[in-house]
């Protein structure tokens, strides 16, 4: 999801235009493969990714908060860096760590993803970039649709749920 919003998402943040356009005509997201450890406190991600450019990809830090009606109810963080090699189509491992208030936070937060029954929007500050060029990119009130193609989110939900 992190990459996701890196690679789909930081065009919506004026700081890191030129640089999102490139990425998205050149990195494209596939999809989920798997997912695995998960757990409430977090999981390991796994998705397809094909990176045309001659660069490897790094995201070295990365925080997601999901709020709803004002109030964070969970955040997703980055527990490892994740890194996209250049020139080739590969599954990238993206371990992610889940804080909420409680479990019951974090089954009715995907239930509501699905649903879409109520507006949710992130807020979120990540560090990558590409080669030697490391940038932090934040944004904050960006809708979760805006973000996540429909097909996107329910393939993930649907691996989620296959555990």
């Amino acid at each position: 999801m992190i990459v996701v919003m890196l690679v789909v998402g930081c065009g919506t943040a004026q700081a890191c235009k030129p640089m999102a356009e490139r990425l998205k005509e050149r990195v494209h997201l596939v999809g989920v493969s798997d997912v695995t450890h998960l757990s409430t406190s977090g999981m390991n991600l796994y998705i397809e990714v094909d990176n045309e450019t001659l660069h490897r990809f790094v995201i070295s830090e990365a925080e997601m908060d999901i709020v709803s009606k004002g109030d964070v109810i969970a955040t997703i963080s980055l527990r490892d860096k994740v890194v996209i090699r250049g020139l080739r189509s590969s599954t990238v491992l993206v371990p992610l760590r889940f804080k909420a208030r409680s479990s019951f936070v974090l089954g009715r937060l995907l239930a509501r993803l699905v649903g879409k029954s109520e507006a949710l929007t992130l807020n979120y500050s990540i560090r990558g970039g590409i080669g030697p060029f490391r940038r932090t990119f934040k944004d904050e009130g960006i809708m979760i649709d805006e973000l996540l193609p429909d097909g996107l989110l329910r393939e993930l939900i649907g691996v989620v749920d296959n555990r």
